[in-house]
């Protein structure tokens, strides 16, 4: 795969210099948000420097979802905050971009009711909030980290499987590709998964649910395989990027050289041809041999969007809803004695609660995404599935200084049912947001871009390296890192 890649760069770039048409294909990207601008930039890597003529579509800021705000002079992350050292896209493509580092704090936390702490740690050494939580969940606390670490290992192959130039049509197909247990867990809750491996309700109803409700604003009915990314993000050795995570796609979008048209896009046209118009405000429309789609597309968001011209047998539909969360960050003093602390100094870092028909999911808190900062925060980041009014953030908060809201639909209502989330949609026409539907994470998208960008690299004329489920398994092929 790597010497036929070396070898149609160097056709191309030969063919480029002669001045033959060598078919460099046009590509559009609509959607700037790590999807997109991951795709961009695996595209570029594909293709070669002047292999491919890509153009990202983005009318907001590049970044998408991942956002920061500024309070008072400092930028605090309100979308995707943390990264799992096992994230091999991430962190290998922050090395190469030259993006440095920001560790997370060390933080002590509380699970909440809505009435009162049902687990809180203390503000003292880490030995003993450990024989706390123990003495509490026993050895099920231990066992769950090596449940979590035993089911994203499996996802691991992914990255195997995709050096090698593996591609699929789906998500299930994907999935599947990887380990057959992993197709599976996108249609068992977790709930149901986690009692019949053994583990108490307790530690599923409180400490499971926190991460559950924190990460994603549902409950542990979420189906498994999402379920065990939120277990993931609660685990150690977190980092962001230094400066916001934001950088990240911005980098990327640098680095594939791609043209970046601040439009809106209202619709994709097909040709006789089989090549695409893309319609954007003013009534612009540039033709392209492919477009990728890297928004969400649900019955709530984006459901306007529109396919012109394509034939009565193609049907996309949006299916399932996103589910909303609303970012409330806070400049100012908890009001200690709304959650029972005798003290100010008692305060726990964060907030977690164990339902999700309270005020808020969470209250957490968080430094800027520069610097290193020698004293505690005193900003807060509220999650709650409406807006909060302003007499119930005045009954959280002692004192408030300064008050930003972020409302937005996040990341899909999780379920386990049985879904379809293709891939490849239509001849030269992708989504990467499909791969949501299993997780929505910084990682999982860049998994997905991934898997686009190889599927046109393919149909352009590279040999179709698109295997089915019983031979990917046979391949047994080893993550090469």
């Amino acid at each position: 795969m790597r010497g036929k890649q070396v070898f149609r760069i160097f056709l191309l770039s030969f063919c480029l210099q002669l001045g033959v048409n060598a078919a460099v294909p046009r590509i559009g990207v609509i959607g700037g948000g790590i999807g997109g601008t991951g795709a961009a930039y695996f595209l570029r890597k594909l293709f070669g420097p002047k292999g491919i003529k890509i153009d990202v579509y983005e009318q907001g800021a590049i970044g998408g979802r991942l956002a920061t705000v500024n309070v008072e002079g400092f930028e605090y992350e309100t979308g995707g905050s943390v990264i799992h050292p096992k994230n091999h896209y991430v962190v290998g493509i922050m090395k190469e971009l030259g993006l440095g580092r920001r560790k997370t704090h060390e933080s002590t936390f509380g699970l909440y009711d809505g009435n009162k702490f049902l687990f809180r740690e203390a503000n003292t050494w880490n030995f003993i909030n450990t024989l706390k939580i123990l003495w509490r969940y026993g050895i099920n606390v231990i066992t769950l980290q090596d449940y979590v670490s035993d089911m994203l290992g499996k996802f691991e192959r992914i990255y195997g499987l995709q050096k090698s130039g593996f591609a699929f049509p789906s998500v299930n197909d994907l999935m599947a590709g990887t380990d057959l247990e992993l197709a599976e867990a996108l249609h068992v809750s977790l709930k149901e998964a986690l009692l019949h491996e053994g583990f108490s309700k307790l530690l599923i109803d409180e400490l499971v649910t926190a991460a559950i409700v924190v990460d994603y604003g549902q409950t542990t009915d979420v189906h498994q395989f999402v379920g065990s990314v939120a277990l993931a993000g609660a685990g150690a050795g977190l980092f962001a990027v230094e400066g916001g995570n934001f950088k990240l796609p911005v980098k990327m979008l640098d680095a594939s050289g791609a043209t970046l048209k601040k439009v809106h896009v209202s619709s994709i046209e097909l040709l006789n041809t089989g090549k695409y118009l893309i319609h954007s405000t003013g009534n612009h429309s540039i033709k392209y041999d492919a477009v990728i789609m890297a928004f969400p597309y649900a019955e709530n968001i984006n459901s306007n969007f529109t396919f012109r011209n394509f034939p009565s047998t193609f049907i996309y539909e949006p299916s399932g809803n996103y589910h909303r969360t609303v970012s409330t960050v806070v400049k100012g003093e908890l009001n200690h004695t709304f959650f029972g602390f005798e003290d100010a100094a008692d305060v726990v870092d964060e907030i977690l609660c164990v339902r999700t028909d309270l005020a808020f999911n969470s209250i957490g808190r968080i430094y800027p995404v520069s610097g290193t900062p020698n004293k505690k925060s005193d900003v807060w980041k509220v999650f709650s599935q409406v807006p909060l009014s302003r007499e119930q953030i005045d009954s959280l908060f002692k004192s408030v200084d300064k008050i930003v809201v972020k409302d937005w639909l996040a990341y899909p209502h999780y379920r386990a049912d049985w879904r379809h989330d293709k891939f490849r949609i239509h001849d030269n026409l992708y989504h990467i947001n499909a791969i949501e539907w299993a997780a929505s994470a910084m990682e999982m998208s860049l998994v997905g871009a991934k898997n686009v960008a190889l599927s046109f690299y393919h149909d352009w004329g590279e040999p179709i390296v698109e295997a089915t489920v019983e031979e990917t398994v046979k391949l047994n092929l080893k993550v090469d890192l």
